[in-house]
């Protein structure tokens, strides 16, 4: 299943919702995914594969609030129905790429998942 390019602030409406909803944290958090999207954005291939399998990792464990290397598997991690739709719309948000939670459960760790989302971003059209 491929992933397709979305409206970044489509994306960011879908974990943040309003501004009169969301708060300081959520504005926080908006800017740190607009920071590593530009980051992802500015770099090509292999360096856009490792900071995105870095940042994968590093949402992975926050989300499942656990340590996460590049090879640890999300379910043995325990990912659920739940922390996969979190870790699929923080992932949406940074990336501006629309992407189907199963994902996830295709590419079951940091290194694929990163390695599978550098390569959409490669395909995906300009906006």
């Amino acid at each position: 299943m491929r992933a397709r390019k979305v409206d970044e602030n489509m994306g960011e409406s879908v974990q943040h919702g309003t501004p009169e909803q969301g708060g300081a944290a959520e504005s926080d958090s908006a800017a740190q995914d607009a920071a590593e999207r530009q980051r992802i954005l500015a770099v090509e291939g292999a360096e856009r594969e490792r900071i995105l399998r870095e940042i994968v990792r590093s949402r992975a464990a926050g989300v499942l609030n656990t340590t996460i290397t590049d090879d640890s598997n999300f379910l043995e991690s325990g990912l659920n129905s739940l922390t996969a739709l979190e870790l699929t719309k923080t992932l949406i948000n940074i990336t501006g790429l629309e992407i189907p939670m199963v994902a996830i459960v295709e590419h079951p760790t940091p290194t694929e998942l990163g390695r599978h989302l550098a390569e959409e971003l490669d395909n995906a059209p300009v906006a």
